[in-house]
């Protein structure tokens, strides 16, 4: 096997919040990756003779910094994303943390694999149209999950929770509004519901009801061509203060 290098590059991530706390601390702490082993460019690639590829991974690490989900959202071939969850799998994790707390966070890695050379690890999101800079080998399994307008039709939901707004949140709240990310893998679960660093500030109480509600939520298997898919979606929440 041949083996390369590892390059890490922190550029973004999303965070999710189920549970919450209030400090004085204003300072946010992105996730860490502790990298403890190395990834392997796949040798089926190098006979092959294709010397580059790319696969992308979104991950869900708790506020003990236990990896609790993953999804495989992008790659130019299977063989890159099989060789990035290898490696993953045995990856740990330093929580992200939020005024000082350790808070459940998501973050989309990227892995772009290169024959002679490294692969870089970024913690940013690959598109459709970054595949199609790789080499890749004819009939090539190119995949990135789809958004909505890609589907045959909105995915119907099959069990719907709503958010539970306690009441002494609603009468002390000013409401806020609050969007959630989340996908929707082949078998119509919700997997890895988020929010945004900047929603959890303005709105962190109100953050974790919605996500906590989602993360409940069924759909029917998203279809594209004919095809169950997974495929990227948003819900937003406006809550209301109760009236005095």
């Amino acid at each position: 096997m041949r083996k390369v290098k590892i390059l890490v590059l922190f550029a973004s991530s999303l965070v999710g919040q189920v549970a919450f706390a209030q400090l004085e601390l204003p300072e946010y702490v992105p996730l860490k990756v502790n990298q403890t082993v190395d990834a392997t460019y796949p040798p089926s690639m190098v006979t092959a003779g294709v010397k580059s590829g790319a696969a992308s991974v979104a991950i869900a690490v708790d506020d003990k910094g236990l990896l609790t989900d993953y999804v495989v959202t992008a790659y130019t071939t299977s063989a890159f994303a099989e060789e990035a969850l290898a490696a993953l799998r045995k990856w740990t994790f330093e929580p992200a943390r939020m005024h000082g707390a350790p808070r459940n966070s998501k973050a989309d890695l990227t892995f772009r694999f290169e024959l002679e050379g490294v692969v870089v690890v970024s913690m940013d999101v690959m598109l459709y149209n970054e595949l199609v800079h790789f080499k890749i080998t004819p009939n090539s399994d190119v995949y990135t999950a789809c958004t909505l307008p890609q589907l045959d039709r909105v995915p119907s939901p099959t069990k719907i929770v709503n958010p539970v707004y306690p009441r002494e949140l609603a009468h002390s709240s000013r409401g806020g509004h609050v969007e959630v990310e989340f996908y929707i893998d082949p078998q119509g679960r919700v997997r890895m519901p988020s929010v945004s660093k900047e929603t959890i500030e303005a709105n962190g109480e109100l953050a974790a009801v919605a996500v906590t509600a989602v993360a409940q939520w069924q759909f029917a298997p998203p279809m594209s061509k004919g095809r169950p898919v997974l495929v990227l979606a948003h819900q937003e929440f406006d809550f209301k203060p109760a009236s005095l």
